[in-house]
């Protein structure tokens, strides 16, 4: 069961009201406001973000160019960010003129209005990898320019990994799709792993997606597909590669809890915080619960939010496996566990928790690895649901092409990472507690689109160098 965490910056609720606004001079000053603290995150990023798409090689033909490859991610890049909900209805809104006049006032740079169907053609001849090193580039850049520096867990930034679904057809649509039999019928999957920064105040920044793909010609597809277990051994290896110094905790669930995953682990110099749900490596778990009669004074009782924590663990727990290979391997770990009780609507509840970890626990870090970090891996479970739900249209087909599709989808995350930073600004705290994330995303796609502020006052605003504090 998941619980909010006390330290969570994000609002549990909204308030219930009418409009706050008596006279509409009241509204426009406020929406000239909301879109002052927007513009500086925009003017610090989109820039950069325009700098690094104009470097990627044009796959299209010189002379039949109508809109710089920049122009096109870019407007592929604002329907995630308005939270369109299809390419139809980003072709309606993006190409208004009130809009984007407006924008060229604050980037002279998109100078055309391109048709989506023509940003669709340019993702399929566009290599993913591309378009990714982009993404891993701002997180870079974040990271260097030490925004994130709360996030830290025991000088560690906590990294959740999950696989999910994220197109089903009962048509074959892509020849890297997997394939699910059900009698007579087949089912097409395009099916994700997802790597999420996370942090105790609910923080949620997408990183990276490997893709479970067959390859192409393989034959026996049916019994040799690829699952996410390949999937995440390959986001692992990948992770390091683009962030090779950062000191990273990997938080799973049960599934990554098994010894190749965990020698990967330890090969990548990761630390780890998986899942140890009771039906899996049953040798630690009689051996964990032998020891921890022993060690009786291995425990630890907290009260955290509106529940009574028991901790134990118990350390240097050999375990063998058998690699695929054949080779036996030991590895040392270390196992805690958490008994929680809680009142609720006059009923006593109780949850049971248990982790597997590369680093032995004490009593001084037992919660910060538990609670502060291993907890948070529920928190990539809400940001999967954000992108499937709440604007991001992570279910959507914007293509059956198989690169297009991981391109849109690359593009999606870019937006929502802007949309993130831009929420999180400090001069936008307070709008976001009234309307919430998807009410103020709303609020200032309306003010863009419908002209609450002319061009001298825009124009204004980007005369100061931007500065951004982000509220957490």
């Amino acid at each position: 069961m998941a619980l909010r965490h006390p330290g969570s910056i994000h609002p549990s609720t909204l308030p219930t009201c009418k409009s706050v606004y008596a006279t509409s001079q009241e509204e426009k000053a406020d929406r000239q406001g909301t879109l002052a603290a927007q513009l500086p995150v925009w003017r610090a990023y989109l820039p950069v973000l325009l700098e690094k798409f104009a470097r990627i090689p044009d796959p299209r033909r010189p002379r039949s160019i109508k809109h710089k490859l920049t122009v096109l991610l870019t407007f592929g890049l604002f329907l995630f960010v308005f939270a369109y909900n299809s390419r139809r209805e980003a072709n309606r809104e993006l190409t208004r003129p009130a809009f984007w006049e407006l924008l060229r006032e604050v980037f002279p740079e998109i100078d055309t209005i391109p048709h989506m169907d023509t940003v669709n053609r340019l993702l399929a001849k566009i290599e993913p990898d591309q378009l990714e090193e982009v993404l891993i580039q701002i997180i870079k850049r974040i990271l260097r320019n030490r925004r994130l520096q709360a996030l830290l867990v025991e000088k560690h930034y906590i990294i959740a990994i999950d696989g999910t679904q994220k197109l089903v057809r009962s048509l074959p649509f892509a020849k890297e799709a997997l394939h699910r039999q059900h009698g007579e019928e087949v089912s097409y999957i395009a099916y994700t792993v997802e790597a999420v920064l996370v942090g105790p105040q609910g923080i949620t920044i997408p990183l990276l997606t490997e893709f479970c793909e067959n390859p192409i010609g393989e034959k026996e597809a049916f019994t040799k597909q690829d699952c996410e277990l390949k999937a995440g051994k390959r986001l692992l290896t990948r992770l390091r590669k683009a962030f090779p110094k950062l000191r990273i905790m990997i938080v799973a669930d049960g599934l990554y809890a098994n010894g190749p995953m965990m020698a990967l682990c330890r090969q990548l110099h990761l630390d780890f915080m998986f899942i140890l749900p009771q039906d899996r490596l049953k040798s630690i778990w009689e051996e964990a619960e032998g020891l921890r009669k022993l060690e009786k004074d291995q425990k630890l009782n907290y009260h955290w939010g509106n529940r009574e924590q028991n901790f134990w663990w118990v350390s240097d727990i050999d375990y063998e496996f058998q690699e695929a290979s054949g080779t036996c391997r030991r590895l040392k770990i270390h196992v805690a566990g958490c008994k929680e009780s809680w009142e609720e609507k006059g009923e006593k509840k109780e949850a049971h928790w248990a982790w597997v970890s590369s680093r032995p626990f004490t009593k001084k870090n037992i919660l910060a690895r538990c609670n502060h970090a291993a907890r948070h891996r529920w928190n990539i479970e809400e940001n999967i649901l954000v992108e499937k739900h709440q604007g991001y249209q992570y279910e959507h087909a914007f293509s059956l092409n198989w690169t297009a599709m991981k391109n849109w989808h690359l593009l999606m995350h870019l937006g929502h990472l802007l949309n993130i930073l831009t929420l999180h600004a400090e001069a936008l705290v307070e709008k976001v507690r009234q309307l919430g994330f998807r009410g103020t995303i709303k609020f200032l796609r309306e003010t863009w689109s419908n002209r609450w502020i002319n061009r001298d006052q825009l124009l204004a605003l980007c005369t100061k160098p931007p500065r951004i504090r982000l509220a957490f």
